[in-house]
């Protein structure tokens, strides 16, 4: 096996202004632009009409959105798919301006506003160093997750695919400064702390998720992949090769998630939240259901925290992208949103603004899912109290529905809200 070192830039600034995080961007703008990707997203928006999600007033009226941000993911994806040319590329975001690019949506599967995803392709053939840097205070949960393709690639199952291994942050053996060094190859820890084993003789997928509870302090790891041995590495593909990969994944994953959504989400009652599930390898509960609120209503749902560490709830479009959520509350978690008296939260989704403070907002339109998930939970955790009730409630009436003391406020609060909101949000851009 080959031995190899990758020279690392110390000099960028902010967890995620890498070298190879603005290559990449720079790469999926000029893959989303050749006509070849155009005609594929344009079979995307007609596969989308074609559903019958795309003859519903939300549904027509995000197809493009939607299909857009897929697309872009799939860029992604196909950017930092070689495992022997590896990139650790953030994605599955809002739309930014970063390092002097202007960067497309990306999210798709109901993204996590909370979450920072960090991904890229392993090679059980090859061995590799993840080597951090913590900036305190850490994220709320950090977790490394290698699945077998990438997420809308393979089988059709709850989590979106299968997971092969994981390491939590609770996991992680951590230096006085917060660096850190995790191993990731095809032989078994061996007393190693800090490693991920890969499966022999075949690539996987390495999904990270640095978890930001209170987006006002909470810190992006820094993280810095190495191949550090393996068999030499082929030539970089071309951008006619990347666009054609880019297709390719594209072409598996909208209908892929389109059968998910149908599947997990849409086969149960409108306007119901089903019982929370256990997720593997300790990643906490989640649940999720759609909503279909006509003028006047709102959707209340109230969910217990069960003592976790992070609770969140999302919006997204019918089609699984994330509704606006930087400027506008279309997701909240325990630390921005305000609980009950008993510690319970209630969350409110309804077109227009009732005025409530948890309010979810789903950017005017009627109808979407809703996730929520919960994380880093104690043991023997009452799951079968995690969601306590879902109604729809007259807006006329919600005041008199929701739990005593329940917090109202004026269009005013509510701009502040937002302006707090994005400011926090963007700090993860930098810091």
């Amino acid at each position: 096996m080959e031995r190899m070192e990758t020279s690392i830039d110390v000099n960028y600034v902010g967890a995620l202004a890498t070298p190879v995080q603005r290559d990449g961007e720079e790469l999926t703008r000029r893959i989303l632009e050749t006509d070849t990707f155009r005609t594929a997203i344009r079979s995307v928006e007609m596969l989308y009409a074609a559903d019958p999600q795309g003859s519903t007033p939300a549904g027509q009226a995000t197809i493009g959105r939607a299909a857009h941000s897929l697309a872009t993911a799939a860029t992604q994806y196909a950017i930092c798919s070689d495992p022997e040319i590896p990139m650790l590329m953030w994605g599955v975001t809002a739309p930014h301006e970063f390092q002097g690019l202007s960067s497309p949506r990306s999210g798709f599967g109901i993204e996590n506003p909370d979450n920072v995803y960090r991904h890229t392709a392993v090679s059980g053939s090859s061995t590799y160093e993840i080597r951090g840097k913590i900036n305190y205070p850490r994220p709320t949960e950090q977790h490394f997750e290698l699945r077998d393709a990438i997420p809308g690639t393979t089988s059709l199952t709850a989590e979106g695919g299968t997971q092969l291994a994981g390491l939590h942050s609770d996991d992680i053996a951590v230096e006085a400064d917060g660096s850190f060094v995790i191993t990731l190859d095809a032989q078994p820890a061996n007393g190693r702390t800090n490693h991920v084993r890969i499966p022999a003789k075949q690539d996987s997928f390495l999904i990270i998720r640095d978890l930001l509870d209170d987006w006002s302090r909470e810190n992006v790891v820094r993280l810095d992949l190495v191949r550090t041995a393996g068999p030499a590495a082929r030539e970089p593909r071309s951008l006619e090769q990347l666009t054609t990969r880019s297709v390719e994944l594209l072409t598996q994953m909208a209908p892929f998630w389109l059968d998910y959504f149908n599947k997990y989400f849409y086969s149960e009652a409108t306007n119901y939240v089903r019982p929370a599930r256990q997720r593997p390898a300790g990643r906490g509960l989640s649940t999720g259901g759609w909503f279909d609120v006509n003028d006047g209503e709102a959707l209340v749902v109230t969910v217990d925290p069960l003592g976790a560490a992070s609770l969140g709830i999302q919006l997204s479009d019918p089609w699984g992208v994330a509704y606006e959520y930087i400027d506008r509350t279309s997701s909240l978690n325990t630390v921005q949103a305000e609980p009950n008296p008993n510690g319970t939260y209630s969350f409110v989704i309804s077109r227009e603004d009732p005025g409530a403070y948890n309010w979810l907002d789903p950017e005017g339109h009627n109808s979407g899912m809703v996730a929520v998930r919960w994380q880093s939970l104690p043991v023997n955790a009452p799951v079968e109290l995690a969601i306590r009730r879902s109604e729809v409630v007259k807006l006329d009436q919600l005041r008199e529905r929701l739990p005593a003391g329940t917090s109202f406020i004026t269009a005013q609060q509510r701009e502040h809200q937002q302006t707090f909101r994005a400011s926090n949000f963007l700090r993860r851009y930098t810091d």
